[in-house]
C-alpha cells in the first residue's frame, strides 16, 4: 500500500513539474517575443529567462546559494564551464550570475515546441554534436557576440551525469576560450542531482549550491590539455570539498565578505 501511494505521489509530482515548466514557458515566451526585435544583444530577453528560472525554482521550493560571485566583473565577458547533473543546473546558474549568458546546448532542444523558439530568442547557442565541423563553425560565429559582459556557458561533460559523478570533459569550451582569448571561470553545481536527477520528473525541495572559482587565463597554459586539466581540477576540488560531509552538515558558503549569497 505504501509503495502504491509512493508511486502515485511521484507520478502526480512529476506531472506538476512538467505542467509548471510548460505554463511558465508559455507565460514568459510572450514578453520574450515582444522584446526580441528590440534586443540586439539579447540582454532584455535573457532577463526574462532569469524570471522563468526564479518562478520555476520558487514554485518547487528550491533555493540557490551562490559562492564567489564577487570574483566576476559583470562588464567583462567570460567562458563559464560547469559540471552538469540536472536540468535545474541552468536555472540555478542563471540566477547566480548577473552576466548575460549564451548557454550552449544540443541542437535537438531547439526543436521542442515553444521552448525551442524561446531559447533561440534568448540567444542559446545550439550545436549539432553529430557534425563536428558544423559545431565548430557555430561556435566560431558566436565569438563576436561575447563582449561587454556577454558570456558563454558550457557544460563540460556535454550532457547530464547519470549518477552525479564527474564525467569525461569535452573540449568545446576550452577551445572557444583559446580562440576568443577570454578567461575561463569553472563553476561547480552541487545538490541539484538530489533534487532532480537525470531520468526523473519529480522536483524535490532543497538547496542548490553554485560555487564560482577564480578566473583562469587561457594563455597561461602551454596547450589545451593543460588548460582543460586546470578547469577540471578546480571543479573536482569543490566537489571533494563539499561532499566530505552530508549536505545538511555542510556550512553555508561564505563570500569574501563573510556574508552568504542566496536567492
Amino acid at each position: 500500500m505504501a509503495f502504491c501511494m509512493g508511486r502515485i505521489h511521484a507520478t502526480v509530482a512529476g506531472a506538476w513539474a512538467l505542467a509548471s515548466v510548460g505554463i511558465y514557458t508559455l507565460v514568459i515566451s510572450l514578453p520574450i517575443l515582444v522584446l526580441a526585435p528590440f534586443s540586439r544583444t539579447g540582454r532584455s530577453t535573457y532577463a526574462m529567462a532569469r524570471v522563468w528560472s526564479w518562478l520555476l525554482l520558487r514554485t518547487h521550493r528550491v533555493r540557490v546559494q551562490a559562492e564567489g560571485v564577487e570574483k566576476i566583473d559583470r562588464d567583462r565577458s567570460y567562458i563559464f564551464i560547469s559540471n552538469h547533473v540536472s536540468h535545474l543546473d541552468s536555472p540555478a546558474i542563471a540566477l547566480s550570475l548577473s552576466n548575460p549568458l549564451r548557454f550552449v546546448g544540443k541542437a535537438a532542444l531547439s526543436k521542442i515546441p515553444v521552448f525551442g523558439l524561446a531559447t533561440r530568442l534568448i540567444k542559446v547557442i545550439y550545436i549539432d554534436r553529430s557534425d563536428s565541423k558544423k559545431a565548430i563553425e557555430t561556435l566560431n560565429r558566436a565569438v563576436d557576440a561575447l563582449q561587454g559582459g556577454i558570456s558563454a556557458l558550457f557544460y563540460a561533460e556535454g550532457t547530464r551525469s547519470p549518477d552525479g559523478r564527474l564525467q569525461p570533459f569535452k573540449k568545446g569550451g576550452v577551445m572557444l576560450a583559446l580562440g576568443a582569448n577570454l578567461p575561463i571561470v569553472p563553476i561547480t553545481v552541487l545538490g541539484s542531482y538530489n533534487i532532480l536527477p537525470k531520468g526523473h520528473l519529480n522536483i524535490h525541495p532543497g538547496l542548490i549550491r553554485v560555487v564560482i572559482s577564480d578566473p583562469i587565463l587561457p594563455l597561461a597554459y602551454a596547450n589545451s590539455e593543460q588548460l582543460q586539466a586546470a578547469v577540471r581540477g578546480a571543479i573536482e576540488e569543490n566537489l571533494q570539498r563539499y561532499n566530505t560531509a552530508p549536505l545538511d552538515a555542510v556550512p553555508a558558503p561564505q563570500s569574501h565578505t563573510g556574508v552568504p549569497v542566496s536567492y
